[in-house]
């Protein structure tokens, strides 16, 4: 049951950068020292349904702090760096 603040919601967010494959994404980001999971996530008709061939997922909860999310907001921009030059 989620804390009563949480209104029901969770802090679970499956996301895609385009142009670069989850994988190689997390892959980048443990690089940073930062832990996300990808792939189908339990939810392969789904992702068949819209077309991707996996997706990223990152999990955050009370114990998170904002340097965590900067971190992995800085890796996924290394990781665009990295794979669209940019």
């Amino acid at each position: 049951m989620p804390p009563p603040l949480a209104g029901g919601r969770g802090g679970v967010i499956a996301f895609i950068v385009e142009s670069i494959h989850p994988h190689d994404l997390a892959q980048v980001l443990d690089g940073e020292g930062v832990a996300i999971r990808a792939g189908l996530h339990c939810a392969q008709p789904l992702h068949e349904r819209l077309g991707l061939m996996a997706t990223a997922r990152a999990s955050v909860y009370l114990y998170n702090t904002r340097q965590e999310i900067d971190r992995l907001v800085e890796g996924i921009r290394t990781a665009q760096r990295l794979f669209l030059g940019g």
